[in-house]
């Protein structure tokens, strides 16, 4: 049989699977007999550690609790985790402590690893979705939907303050329809590539229009 107190674990060496957290139930006492040795999983499968994510949220004082109690079971873990002194009570066998917490620290560390990749992946792919929505808004603006003004302006000196007044006010008018008409189409575009139908983009934080 081979026991956790004949490893040596690296913590600055993670070699544990990537997907360890799926790992439940058998597979993943499993693993821990092959890695670590029988005392360790028979004392995790006894108290029904049953994964990766049970273990990080305890401690090695927490499941070595269980030698303070007697049960004809309880001894059987003690053959294969304790050691027996001269007045025939039993220490625990210093490398099956140094196991467990290796193995906890290991589980913390591929954690975070996991979620470090997870938000860079995250945040790559909504910059690139950015740098598109931004690109294919300037091509539209420029290109596609190009919109003569209503009313012709009129020389300044010739056109009453009035007349003037009104004959900007539409250009602006007209100007916002254009814009309003360029969000509507980027949106229904994004709409296609995007599964959160909630999510719209606006323009000035996601894409910018330019008038030429």
């Amino acid at each position: 049989l081979m026991s956790s107190s004949s490893l040596s674990r690296n913590i600055n060496q993670n070699d544990l699977p990537d997907d360890i957290f799926n790992y439940n139930n058998e597979r993943f006492h499993d693993y821990i007999q092959q890695s670590y040795g029988d005392d360790l999983a028979a004392l995790l499968n006894f108290q029904a550690i049953r994964n990766g994510l049970h273990l990080v949220e305890t401690s090695c004082d927490d499941i070595l609790l269980i030698f303070q109690q007697e049960s004809e079971e309880i001894n059987k873990l003690r053959q294969l985790c304790c050691f027996k002194i001269s007045n025939g009570k039993y220490e625990i066998k210093l490398g099956v402590k140094l196991a467990i917490n290796s193995l906890i620290k290991l589980l913390n560390v591929k954690r975070e690893e996991q979620k470090k990749r997870k938000n860079r992946t995250s945040t790559k792919r909504t910059s690139a979705n950015v740098d598109t929505l931004k690109s294919v808004g300037r091509i539209q603006s420029q290109n596609e939907m190009t919109v003569p003004p209503t009313i012709a302006a009129s020389p300044v000196s010739d056109a009453p303050p009035t007349q003037l007044a009104l004959q900007l006010t539409q250009n602006r008018l007209n100007d916002i329809d254009h814009i309003t008409d360029i969000g509507q189409r980027i949106n229904k575009w994004w709409s296609t590539y995007n599964n959160n139908n909630d999510l719209f983009l606006s323009e000035g934080t996601h894409y910018l229009l330019e008038n030429q």
